[in-house]
């Protein structure tokens, strides 16, 4: 009885750490205590800690991972691997690059000594102060959206991995506006996107469930949402940008992460006339229109609970 009351705590104390540190829905590790924690926990400590928190987030270790340096290791890992064979085909030595929805930093780590400097924004604090800590670098920077926008700046490219899933329709547009405000005029947005993947459910999917179990999960858990490639096309193009491509990640790189089965948009800031540059297409390339886009707020992230659908819409993801 007591292993059984000992197995039950153990899976109690994630889910109660997780509670008390998220601030809203979606927003895990956005606790105001989070950041002041690891900033009076002494120096040497830091990392482990930051990483115990970290492991509280459904965002960032998966359920039965409990060897949190091992997976620190593999995480580390497979976004090297990302930065080296995926993004790293688009970026250049000069590039101011954003970094959006960049979590604990690992991601951005990997690409700070490719290019010039690196802006790496997320919604939650928390997060940010374990990046800080666990993935430094001379030419990166970590913060808010907010404090993004208040220092105006603009960036040569924009990417974005393992958030786009996790944004309704409606939120993900308004993020490519405010993507495409970040921009330098012929600016590239690299985004990671799930498309055509049937084992997805999309937004409409999620809105119609009425169990309570489901209704819960949409309200507390990590949303994640399929869309079509057609889908993805229109939202893109009508914020803006053009030279679409939807390139599988799988045809750059085999790595040990649900990224590669999935897809690389690659798209570029077609509002005003840009220097052609030569960058990797295959396949599913769409020419539109030049769209004058006005600037938009950046903050893609502050999520609401999904309420019912408007009956004249047509959310998928």
């Amino acid at each position: 009885m007591a292993a059984r009351g000992s197995a039950v705590a153990c899976r109690l104390r994630p889910l109660a750490g997780f509670a008390v540190a998220t601030a809203g829905a979606q927003n895990f590790l956005g606790a105001r205590w989070v950041p002041a924690l690891l900033a009076v926990t002494p120096a040497g400590r830091r990392p482990a800690v930051a990483l115990r928190l970290l492991a509280w987030s459904p965002h960032y270790f998966q359920p039965g991972e409990h060897d949190r340096h091992a997976v620190a290791e593999r995480i580390r890992h497979t976004r090297q691997v990302l930065a080296d064979e995926v993004l790293g085909r688009y970026l250049h030595a000069d590039d101011d690059v954003l970094d959006v929805g960049c979590g604990p930093g690992y991601l951005a780590a990997a690409v700070a000594p490719r290019v010039h400097s690196v802006t790496a924004v997320d919604v939650s604090r928390g997060a940010l102060a374990c990046a800080r800590v666990l993935n430094p670098a001379p030419n990166l920077d970590y913060l808010t959206v907010d404090e993004f926008i208040r220092g105006g700046r603009d960036v040569d490219v924009v990417y974005s991995v393992a958030v786009v899933q996790h944004l309704t329709d409606e939120v993900f547009a308004h993020a490519l506006r405010g993507w495409h405000a970040a921009l330098r005029p012929g600016g590239r947005l690299l985004a990671h996107v799930v498309v055509d993947d049937p084992r997805w459910q999309t937004e409409a999917q999620w809105r119609a469930e009425r169990e309570l179990a489901g209704r819960l999960k949409r309200r507390f858990a990590l949303n994640c949402f399929g869309r079509s490639a057609d889908q993805v096309r229109r939202l893109v193009t009508a914020a803006g940008f053009g030279e679409l491509d939807l390139v599988a990640v799988a045809s750059f790189v085999d790595v040990d992460d649900d990224v590669a089965g999935q897809h690389l948009l690659v798209a570029r800031r077609l509002d005003v006339a840009a220097a052609s540059v030569a960058t990797p297409s295959r396949g599913l390339t769409v020419p539109v229109q030049a769209t004058p886009v006005e600037p938009f707020d950046l903050e893609p992230f502050d999520l609401e609970p999904i309420g019912p659908a408007p009956a004249n819409t047509d959310p998928t993801r």
